[in-house]
């Protein structure tokens, strides 16, 4: 006899769009909303490998407008990425699974951008969330890029590669924004980054992810082809995130938590650390993941996931009612 699934996929008319939705029921117990990174890049291949270590909770992950099969489903125009009608989206998609799943209030968990995008959430919104969970925090984009740039070069000049030192002083400073260079500075960099384990400190990246993707049940090809057009898609609402900060920004009217890779060096963990130590919330907390960079629930999805269950078990528990077993609707 053939496994039962353990996952349902739909489309939902958000906001104007048909948005895809994966949810990893667990009923009676709390929902987690994913809000992956980019902007625009999908992480679908990545929710079979975390939902084997998250049967705690309800996860929901959606692609956002612009964004993998969300963007192949809908004739959607770049000139709509922006943050408030990301929000909005957001808000229906809080709305639909809170209905969904009969519960008040969800937890966020924002990964990159996804952190931009739920911070600026809650921030507008907290009485829609129990709490909410960084990964890979954002803070300040134009801070974040200058220290990923100065480590990059702190490393280089140790390791005495004068031919990769060369490649970065050639890019000049960093972010060269307006310039046409710009898109493709940021790819020079990231592979460098790469290269010294500054986003990552496995070994095989590459092999890791193409692990992750063959072990997935609803990861396709065209996911891959439709990972990259996200991308390109974004590079506006990406050059607008440049001038991103919530620096000066302290008061949350809501638990806040941060899970935060130790060699994360593509948006630095200790910038992302150091301002966690200016917020006021009713509760924080903050969990370093160890052998993990920027994409940590990739790295060590056990150790994420764990850190993900003691701050729901001790933190943000909520009352929901034993809910029957979900029905597969609007299947894809």
């Amino acid at each position: 006899m053939a496994n039962k699934k353990n996952y349902t996929e739909e489309y939902v008319q958000i906001n104007g769009i048909n948005q895809y939705f994966l949810h990893y029921p667990s009923p009676g117990k709390e929902v987690v909303i994913f809000l992956h990174g980019g902007p625009g890049s999908s992480a679908l291949f990545q929710m079979h490998n975390l939902s084997q270590h998250m049967s705690f909770c309800n996860l929901v992950y959606y692609e956002q407008r612009g964004t993998g099969r969300t963007l192949a489903k809908n004739n959607i125009q770049a000139s709509e990425l922006t943050m408030d009608t990301l929000i909005a989206d957001l808000k229906e998609t809080i709305h639909y699974s809170k209905k969904k799943y009969g519960t008040d209030k969800v937890i966020l968990l924002g990964q990159s951008w996804g952190s931009m995008l739920g911070k600026q959430y809650v921030l507008r919104y907290p009485n829609d969330v129990a709490c909410y969970i960084g990964t890979g925090q954002c803070v300040d984009l134009r801070k974040e890029m200058k220290v990923a740039h100065d480590k990059l070069v702190e490393v280089i000049e140790q390791k005495g590669n004068k031919r990769d030192l060369k490649r970065l002083k050639n890019i000049g400073d960093f972010p060269n924004v307006g310039s046409d260079k710009y898109f493709g500075d940021m790819y020079r960099m990231g592979f460098l980054q790469t290269k010294y384990k500054l986003t990552t400190p496995n070994d095989s990246p590459v092999k890791t992810v193409l692990k992750i993707m063959l072990k997935s049940p609803v990861f396709k090809l065209r996911d891959i082809y439709l990972m990259q057009k996200g991308l390109k898609f974004n590079k506006g609402l990406a050059t607008d995130l440049l001038t991103y900060s919530i620096w000066d920004i302290s008061d949350y009217d809501l638990p806040i938590y941060y899970v935060l890779g130790r060699s994360d060096w593509q948006v630095p963990s200790t910038l992302a650390a150091e301002y966690f130590e200016k917020i006021n919330a009713p509760q924080k907390g903050l969990y370093w993941i160890e052998n993990a960079g920027h994409a940590t629930d990739v790295d060590n999805p056990k150790d994420f996931c764990e850190a993900i269950r003691e701050i729901i078990t001790r933190s943000c528990p909520l009352k929901m009612p034993s809910l029957p077993a979900m029905e597969e609707t609007a299947r894809c």
